[in-house]
């Protein structure tokens, strides 16, 4: 990444937020990686079950400015565990959460898909103060698109701002945040890309997370998949979109980097 869109992204975003995997040494390598300035969301998976991710975004939260941690509503085993998860947070100050329905195949408790959730948390007397959804300019491998829009239509009147899923087409993800304008939603969006991994980690992540389009722009694009035998930078997407930061249009609040904890390669980003 070059100077001028290192600055543009910090100037003009405030810097991107980083996901990071809930692995067993997360703490000390995201410290030892990531300046304290940071903001980072912390996924949830069935594997690491949601009460893990609770537990290392309160151990991240002291080193950094915001920790944002992923709740999926799928893996959400009663109120009352929804309750006790929001107290948890709340007693650590922390009152940002980010929705998403899960990939748990079988719901553990009352809901479904993330709506039910956040209309859940509409009322709740300890509704966090900000709430952040997914969106999916690809589609979603399991969800039909008019669900999906519809889904993500009435998610958006309860939410604060939408994080796109990894998307390499810089065209593909501006071409549906003007559709979404187009409709009358304003909703801020932060775009997602992929941090420095290597091609084959990503290879091996990619199909999982429903960004198939994206395979298929690499395979269409081969300066681009050349450059990913070398290792991925996302300066190129970067570049793509800074000229959009300031158009109202577009609404963009910023850049959301999926790490798949390659930390190690992420002090190009973060140490502006």
């Amino acid at each position: 990444m070059d100077q001028q869109s290192s600055a543009a992204l910090f100037n003009q975003t405030g810097g991107p937020r980083f996901e990071l995997i809930p692995a067993k040494d997360i703490v000390e390598r995201a410290t030892a990686a990531l300046p304290s300035h940071a903001t980072l969301t912390i996924t949830c998976s069935p594997t690491n079950g949601i009460d893990a991710t609770i537990d290392k975004s309160i151990a991240l939260a002291p080193h950094f400015a915001k920790v944002i941690p992923h709740i999926a509503a799928r893996m959400i085993r009663s109120e009352e565990h929804l309750n006790t998860v929001l107290d948890r947070l709340a007693d650590h100050d922390m009152h940002e959460v980010f929705i998403i329905g899960g990939d748990q195949e079988k719901q553990l408790g009352p809901y479904d898909h993330g709506l039910e959730l956040v209309q859940s948390l509409a009322t709740h007397e300890n509704r966090p103060h900000r709430i952040g959804i997914p969106a999916y300019p690809e589609g979603h491998l399991h969800i039909e698109t008019e669900t999906l829009n519809q889904d993500f239509a009435a998610k958006a009147s309860l939410a604060d701002y939408a994080v796109t899923q990894m998307c390499f087409d810089p065209e593909q993800v501006l071409a549906w945040l003007q559709q979404q304008r187009a409709s009358g939603l304003r909703l801020p969006c932060y775009l997602g890309i992929p941090g420095p991994v290597k091609l084959d980690k990503l290879l091996r992540i990619a199909p999982r997370i429903g960004v198939t389009d994206s395979l298929r722009f690499l395979r269409k694009n081969l300066k681009l998949s050349r450059k990913l035998m070398r290792g991925y930078d996302p300066g190129d997407l970067v570049n793509a979109y800074t000229p959009y930061l300031n158009e109202s249009d577009f609404c963009i609040a910023g850049f959301h980097i999926y790490t798949f904890n390659e930390l190690d390669t992420l002090k190009k980003v973060g140490s502006v």
